[in-house]
């Protein structure tokens, strides 16, 4: 799921047990092909043959939530009910672009089953000091925590993560809120945020993020005549092209640095 709106009881999930080892291989930022042993790992924890199961998990969340009804007062999933699964080798790139640091911090803003928070933190588990998702709908929380639990059942050429979290929260408040305050790299995949006023609330979220901090966004400019907070504003410093899974063609990668103290309204 990957919208934030609706007030919940805040969850919070740690698997902050696990120590970052300096020995995991490192991808360049020319790679797009993620190592076989975490696309391994990753495809147990989320098997490609059980893709329209988590589709249904979010649909039937989008469903148990909706305010909208048809007139027979069946409810409706609406544009809530949007739930992809981004292609592992673009988001490598991506992430490569906005150049992790040792010590920082990976958000998934409407993280669904949390697959690429589990791909953030295996991807460079030795920089990572915390990989976090931030989900609204309850279901999808529960199978990326079950999800985890699953990479702990590998025994074989097992690879290094980083420590992950997830939390149960609107992204606009609460501990979804700090989170995002906390992060380095954000990264934020949903078409439902394509509208004026989800837009609007997403940008004002990312501009909470500190100095320098990098916001991956996909297929979607963040407007910076968007942001409230006085002096922040969203600098695009890299644009990728790579494929979608979902749709079958290219999507676009737009990375930002926040940029605090700056009267500058870069949009595109």
């Amino acid at each position: 799921m990957r919208r934030c709106r609706r007030k919940r009881p805040h969850k919070t999930v740690n698997f902050l047990f696990f120590f970052a080892t300096t020995g995991a291989r490192q991808l360049h930022s020319s790679a797009f092909s993620i190592p076989a042993n975490i696309k391994a790992a990753i495809d147990r924890c989320y098997p490609p043959t059980s893709y329209a199961d988590r589709r249904s998990v979010a649909y039937d969340a989008a469903l148990s939530s909706s305010t909208k009804f048809t007139p027979e007062g069946i409810p409706l999933a609406g544009d809530s009910m949007t739930y992809g699964e981004f292609d592992l080798d673009f988001f490598a790139k991506l992430l490569e672009c906005a150049n992790p640091q040792s010590g920082e911090t990976f958000v998934d803003v409407g993280s669904g089953a949390g697959r690429l928070v589990l791909a953030a933190a295996l991807l460079h588990p030795s920089k990572w000091a915390n990989c976090h998702g931030v989900e609204l709908s309850s279901p999808l929380h529960d199978a990326a925590i079950a999800a985890r639990y699953e990479f702990e059942n590998i025994k074989q050429d097992k690879p290094h993560i980083a420590p992950c979290q997830y939390t149960l929260s609107s992204c606009m408040e609460g501990e979804g809120l700090q989170a995002i305050k906390m992060a380095n790299v954000a990264f934020s995949y949903a078409v439902t945020w394509a509208n004026d006023e989800t837009h609007g609330k997403l940008v004002r979220a990312l501009a909470e993020l500190p100095d320098g901090a990098r916001v991956i966004s996909i297929d979607l400019p963040l407007k910076n005549d968007m942001v409230t907070n006085e002096g922040v504003s969203f600098e695009l410093v890299a644009k990728e092209v790579g494929a979608n899974e979902e749709t079958g063609e290219d999507t676009v990668g737009l990375i930002y640095k926040v940029v605090r103290g700056s009267k500058e309204t870069e949009t595109s």
